[in-house]
């Protein structure tokens, strides 16, 4: 059974949340995201994140973890989910950043 991408958000975003662990964003585009991203981390490309977080969580005390290519696309999203009253949010760079940081990568 094919479950649409919004319930599919909902299920990973729950399973971090009661691991303790942020939600991890990656807001590159969909096409860099199939190259390669970290593991669990759900793509909300950086142009789309304020019109979609919510379908993921409305909980504005979500710990989240913004990454992309080199940081700059994650700051524009980091600074459109504060504008909407997004509070714990951390631009982590780039995935190489990530990489470094011990994240893993599929």
């Amino acid at each position: 059974m094919h479950k649409p991408a919004g319930f599919l958000a909902a299920l990973l975003f729950s399973v971090s949340v009661l691991a303790g662990q942020p939600l991890v964003i990656d807001v590159r585009t969909a096409e860099e995201y199939r190259q390669g991203h970290v593991q669990d981390a759900l793509n909300i490309p950086y142009d789309e994140i304020a019109s979609r977080i919510a379908a993921v969580t409305s909980d504005h005390d979500t710990s989240i973890v913004l990454y992309c290519r080199s940081g700059r696309r994650a700051g524009i999203a980091e600074q459109a989910l504060r504008q909407i009253g997004y509070g714990r949010i951390e631009n982590k760079g780039g995935l190489d950043d990530m990489k470094r940081g011990g994240y893993s990568i599929q």
